[in-house]
Parts: C-alpha cells; sequence; structure tokens
C-alpha cells in the first residue's frame, strides 16, 4: 500500500484533497448550493407526464451528483465512477425524453407496472394477492404502449422500455448526440463498474512514477475529471428540468455553467486534453 506522507484523519485528508482541487469543487459547490436551495424552495406542479417525469429525474440526478462530490472528497474514486457512469446514462435518457416529451415520458412512466408484472412473475408466492390483481389491471393497460409488430408481423413486448425506437443503449445514445460520451465514457467507465482489471487503473497508475511500486487505495488521479464531468451531466440534465418545472433562478443556473465550463475547458487544454 502507499505510504506517502498524506493526514490519515478524514477531515484532514478531505482538506488535502479540496486543497489540491480548490477551483474544481467551488464551480461544483456553486452550482450545488443553488439547486439544492431551489429544490428545497420548489412549490410546482406535475400537469402531465413529461412534467412527472421531469419532477423524478431532477432529485435523483442531483442525489448522484452530490454523491459523486462527496466521494471524490475523500478520494473514493472507483465508487464515484460507478454512479458518474449512472449519471451519463440518466442524462441520455433525460435528452432522450426530451425530443418526444409526452409520448416517451408517458413510456417511461409505465414501464414500472412492466418491471413490476415481471416481478409478480418471479416471485408471485410472496406478493399479496390484492397486490398481483392491482398490478395486473396496470400491466394490461400499459403494454398497449409497447407492444409491437416485429417484421414478420408477430406481436412483441420489448425488453426495454426505448425498444424499438432505440434498440441498445447505444442507439439512445447516438440518437441524443452523445454517441462520443458513450464511447470516451461510458464504455471505459464500464469497466468500473463490472470489476474488470481496468477498474484498478487508478489505484496502480501511481506505480508509473519512478521505480517505486506501490497500489494506492485513495489514489486522487481521477478527482478533477470525475468532478468535471459529474457538473457537465448534471448540468445538462437541470437545464432540461428546469426548462419546464422552472425551479431555479435561469440567468443565475447558466452563469454558474458558464464560468465552470470556461475553467474546465482552459484547464483540460493546458494538460492536452481535448475538450
Amino acid at each position: 500500500m502507499s505510504h506517502r506522507s498524506q493526514p490519515q484523519d478524514e477531515n484532514e485528508f478531505r482538506k488535502y484533497i479540496y486543497d489540491k482541487y480548490r477551483e474544481h469543487f467551488n464551480h461544483f459547490y456553486s452550482l450545488h448550493q443553488l439547486v439544492e436551495a431551489a429544490m428545497s424552495n420548489y412549490r410546482g406542479f406535475t400537469a402531465n407526464s413529461y412534467a412527472v417525469t421531469l419532477w423524478l429525474i431532477a432529485p435523483r440526478s442531483f442525489k448522484s451528483f452530490d454523491s459523486i462530490r462527496r466521494l471524490c472528497e475523500v478520494a473514493l474514486c472507483e465508487d464515484a465512477a460507478v454512479i458518474l457512469r449512472s449519471l451519463l446514462n440518466l442524462l441520455a435518457v433525460t435528452r432522450w425524453i426530451s425530443t418526444d416529451p409526452q409520448k416517451r415520458a408517458a413510456k417511461y412512466l409505465a414501464w414500472y407496472w412492466i418491471a413490476m408484472r415481471a416481478d409478480v412473475d418471479s416471485f408471485r408466492e410472496q406478493v399479496p394477492p390484492e397486490w398481483v390483481e392491482t398490478i395486473d389491471k396496470k400491466y394490461d393497460s400499459a403494454r398497449l404502449q409497447f407492444e409491437y409488430k416485429d417484421a414478420n408481423g408477430n406481436v412483441r413486448m420489448p425488453k426495454k422500455w426505448h425498444q424499438p425506437e432505440a434498440n441498445t443503449l447505444r442507439d439512445l445514445f447516438e440518437q441524443v448526440g452523445l454517441a462520443r460520451e458513450y464511447d470516451d465514457a461510458y464504455s471505459p467507465l464500464s469497466g468500473i463498474e463490472h470489476s474488470d482489471a481496468t477498474a484498478y487503473f487508478s489505484m496502480i497508475a501511481p506505480m508509473e512514477k519512478g521505480d517505486e511500486k506501490r497500489l494506492e487505495i485513495h489514489s486522487d488521479f481521477f478527482v478533477p475529471h470525475y468532478l468535471r464531468n459529474a457538473f457537465q451531466y448534471f448540468a445538462d440534465i437541470f437545464r432540461i428540468c428546469n426548462q419546464t418545472l422552472g425551479i431555479a433562478e435561469a440567468k443565475q443556473f447558466e452563469k454558474i455553467v458558464e464560468d465552470a465550463i470556461k475553467f474546465y475547458k482552459i484547464d483540460m487544454q493546458a494538460k492536452g486534453i481535448t475538450p
């Protein structure tokens, strides 16, 4: 394990990480504070399926955004990566729904009953009969939104809620202009999610420094990258939600995002990374 001279106390270690990436964290905190206050004071209403969907997505995305920040503060980067991948997935889903709001939002919500019916089929003996009756009724109503005819004229029920419009997750990403993010971020992060050997990259990367051979469990190698990406993914999601729900003051939100994006662009270019 690493024996570099770092504070062992968690609060001191957190301060060490913050001081090292102060500006990355400061931009993150600015957006975090704005959205947290705005969501706490939000008193809007959900008039249709699209508004309901965004009302669910906004706090879910914020929680992931906040979790990544907390994990980066103590350099638990592998765990932050798993949530970052989920946040990127949610960005693609949010964009995809927004391109055909009412139809896709209705399907997004209705899939709940398709999934519940699948659970009942697997665990029927453990589900109270009155629940089964309700789920069956909801399923019979919801399935009509999903059933489609294949090339041979056979009626099919898709395995994923976005099929057949987007047959794979990559199709969904491509349809909303996120093909590069799928290849450059989602796929590599999948290695961490699924615990293949690439999941340990940040822990062994410091071994390249000189001749020292060591395993650095609390490597902060990816902290600035994950903070930047989390900021960008969440800002994109929240912008879509905010345009319909009016959760936060738009000009203030856009100013915070603009300032951060300028910083990230300069920082990436200085490190030889293409923004």
